[in-house]
């Protein structure tokens, strides 16, 4: 054979070649543009500020990196309104709820996560990971995870001369006597009257969520760390040295420079930071040690949840969202962002030495979060109706409208009603 006989048979056999590439593009292409597309609506509660915006940014980043599978998000309550959506036929498939009450499982409402979550275990910080675990069984993973810490002015330390913060509960008490005599202008503390605020001193001055050996069926408020907390916060409110206030009101006063310390969270850390506006430099500290010799705290937030009532396909691409959402980039990226610490560990190595120390809200968090002494709050279903009790006697202790004695007693039996099925829930 010649070499323009060659040429022209190469030729031939590489326009077929070509074009059956081509052909196979376009059926490729065609392919692509027909692969149905999971929708799925994700109701969460944030509206606005950094919390909304880093949620919004990483749902982007979700959609543009997973082509066949779509999240939408509605800002609603969850907590409140998907049952009724459930009753009503529409839920969303990916809801963020509070703190597991029981009601979700009570109606069978939610999607067992322990198919999608394997392997996941070691990745996530103890406390994190069995926040929304019942029985062995995973309904609800921490999608943003708070710890309380106290925020304080340290312009004011520094004039009234209080060099460190405190390590223990009785220092805190030492310096809020300090900052009210050297200036009486003040609020020396901003306290919170929330479960997740009043158990943690209770718990580092050796108290017990349940009465040890009751199997979760009795509660331990007439223990002395009970009696010894809650006179503790009566004293400083009978000395006017401490308030209970919240969220905005907290954040306005301490700006104005009308609070020195300040009761709150990571989160709340950075919406304090954006108040302040560099009027002054901000501070933060863990929670202080209690009698036990070491400190404790309760893991508090929003979790995922998958509903009922949607295809496999949905539940599917729900469970790649979260499971994603706990990769080392998103998490880094929420930690640095949203005010919020990471849940994994995997992220906490990854986020930048720069970035840890010039922000300490996160830093503080994080330790808490490492920490053995870092617990759950109850998810027992009864255990949502004592926390409204635990808020509203505490607050009548401090504030002097009863006795602690007798505040601690009727909490004591109305806990165990509650969480012995005597009261009708």
């Amino acid at each position: 054979m010649n070499t323009r006989a060659f040429r022209t048979l190469f030729m031939t056999y590489a326009g077929l070649g070509l074009g059956l590439v081509s052909s196979l593009g376009a059926v490729s292409t065609a392919f692509a543009a027909t692969t149905p597309v999971t929708q799925i609506t994700l109701w969460e509660s944030h509206n606005g500020g950094p919390v909304a915006d880093s949620e919004a940014y990483l749902v982007k980043w979700f959609n543009r990196t997973h082509p066949n599978i779509h999240v939408t998000i509605d800002v609603t309550k969850a907590s409140k309104k998907a049952l009724g959506a459930l009753a009503a036929g529409d839920p969303p498939v990916l809801a963020e709820i509070s703190h597991y009450d029981g009601s979700f499982l009570n109606a069978k409402a939610l999607v067992s996560l322990n198919p999608y979550l394997k392997g996941q275990k070691s990745n996530f910080f103890h406390s994190v990971w069995v926040n929304g675990e019942v029985h062995g069984q995973h309904y609800r993973i921490m999608a943003d995870t708070k710890i309380s810490q106290f925020t304080y002015n340290m312009k004011l330390f520094k004039q009234v001369g209080i060099q460190q913060v405190p390590q223990t509960w009785g220092q805190l008490a030492n310096d809020l006597a300090i900052l009210k005599k050297k200036n009486p202008n003040i609020v020396p503390l901003a306290f919170k009257d929330s479960t997740a605020h009043i158990l943690p001193p209770f718990l580092a001055n050796g108290g017990h969520l349940f009465m040890p050996g009751s199997k979760d069926k009795k509660a331990d408020f007439l223990a002395p760390a009970a009696f010894s907390t809650f006179n503790y916060f009566r004293k400083l409110y009978s000395d006017h040295e401490m308030i209970f206030a919240h969220g905005a009101n907290i954040r306005s006063d301490f700006a104005a420079g009308k609070i020195a310390i300040a009761d709150g969270t990571s989160a709340g850390y950075a919406k304090v930071l954006n108040a302040v506006n560099g009027k002054f430099p901000v501070g933060v500290f863990s929670y202080p040690k209690g009698s036990t010799g070491h400190t404790a705290n309760l893991v508090q937030g929003l979790g995922f949840v998958i509903m009922v009532n949607h295809t496999p396909a949905q539940d599917k691409a729900a469970a790649t969202f979260i499971n994603w959402w706990y990769s080392p980039a998103p998490q880094v990226y929420w930690g640095e962002h949203s005010g919020f610490p990471p849940e994994t560990k995997a992220a906490v190595k990854q986020l930048p030495s720069s970035y840890l120390n010039s922000h300490p809200g996160t830093r503080v968090s994080i330790a808490a979060l490492a920490s053995p002494y870092t617990i759950p709050r109850p998810n027992v279903s009864a255990y949502n109706e004592v926390q409204s009790v635990i808020d509203s006697l505490f607050y009548q202790a401090v504030t002097g409208q009863m006795s602690v004695k007798s505040a601690l007693t009727q909490l004591q039996q109305q806990a165990n009603a509650y969480l012995s099925g005597q009261t009708q829930l």
